[in-house]
């Protein structure tokens, strides 16, 4: 595996849950300037929660047998 494959990933799943994040609150025609900072915060939180999480599993070290 290519030492770019476990960003890649990452990049992939943050931009995954971040569309996802903002998909659900721009539902009923609201539009970017209705989205309060709350609502950007927790966008926000889910990329960094889904790009280290991905990241961190894909890079961990193997337990020792």
């Amino acid at each position: 595996m290519s030492k770019l494959a476990p960003i890649a990933k990452a990049i992939y799943a943050g931009l995954v849950a971040g569309l996802a994040a903002l998909g659900g609150y721009l539902t009923n025609s609201t539009s970017f300037g209705q989205i309060t900072a709350g609502q950007w915060v927790f966008i926000a939180t889910s990329v960094l929660v889904a790009f280290g999480g991905t990241y961190g599993l894909t890079n961990r070290t193997p337990p020792a047998a």
